[in-house]
């Protein structure tokens, strides 16, 4: 464990959760209040309000008939995702190769968090001079061309709070916002075209990945200069990045 963590106070509670997820998840199957209860060290009273607040999360499952809890479909839901990202994680090199030794413009992977969008890897075009771009920076989701492709492609629920604090910062007309992530979803791409704040280079061209249930869980982004990258949907560079994230997606449907 991180040093920085191993010596804070934590919340108690939250770490009884983790230990009686941990307990259901080691048992051979459901398990019943009684024998968690044993397991874990806790009266049946406190640890009934954990397990009704996992029930009503879908963390846990309640089998009404024969009274015994399970691992439920949130957990699953998680489980699938982290999967996912590591999967991405394993699998995404090659593919910035091809882009660099294909395409040769400069590209990052990004994924989404609580925050936003978080650029995970980068990886330069190889040329003398090149856009770069930091792992860990967070493009701004309504002005960047990776923050509209999460923005369009992802559930209303995940990006709604991010979108409207961008609408109000940036001054954006919703109907025209919403209206420019329906092209985005046409399309199969987000482009931008111009520079914006400290965003680099003067083009650049997403595209997203999905995962085996159709969910969109990252995207890869080209940067380049304005007089460099074609953003043009018919263009090689863009008709090819969407190729090679589809192959991604492929690649992580059958794996």
């Amino acid at each position: 464990m991180n040093q920085e963590f191993s010596n804070s106070q934590g919340i108690q509670a939250l770490e009884r959760a983790v230990l009686i997820l941990d307990e259901i998840k080691n048992n051979d199957g459901p398990i019943t209040l009684t024998a968690l209860s044993h397991k874990v060290g806790m009266s049946k009273n406190n640890l009934k309000k954990y397990l009704v607040s996992f029930v009503k999360s879908d963390v846990l499952t309640f089998d009404d008939d024969k009274k015994t809890y399970d691992m439920g479909s949130k957990l699953i839901e998680l489980g699938l995702y982290t999967l996912n990202k590591f999967s991405i994680s394993s699998i995404i090199d090659p593919f910035m190769q091809k882009i660099k030794k294909e395409i040769k413009h400069s590209s990052a992977l990004a994924v989404w968090t609580d925050n936003g969008p978080m650029i995970s890897k980068y990886q330069s075009s190889g040329r003398s001079i090149n856009v770069g771009i930091e792992i860990g920076y967070y493009p701004p989701l309504l002005m960047s061309s990776v923050g509209r492709c999460f923005a369009a492609f992802l559930p209303n629920q995940s990006i709604q709070d991010i979108m409207n604090r961008d609408i109000e910062d940036y001054h954006l007309d919703r109907k025209a916002v919403e209206d420019d992530l329906n092209r985005v979803r046409e399309a199969g791409f987000a482009s931008r075209d111009q520079e914006f704040g400290d965003l680099p280079g003067g083009h650049a061209v997403s595209s997203p990945i999905f995962d085996h249930s159709g969910e969109m869980i990252a995207a890869i982004c080209m940067i380049g200069f304005a007089n460099d990258l074609n953003t043009d949907a018919q263009s090689y560079d863009v008709q090819r990045l969407i190729e090679i994230t589809k192959e991604i997606s492929d690649q992580l449907t059958y794996k």
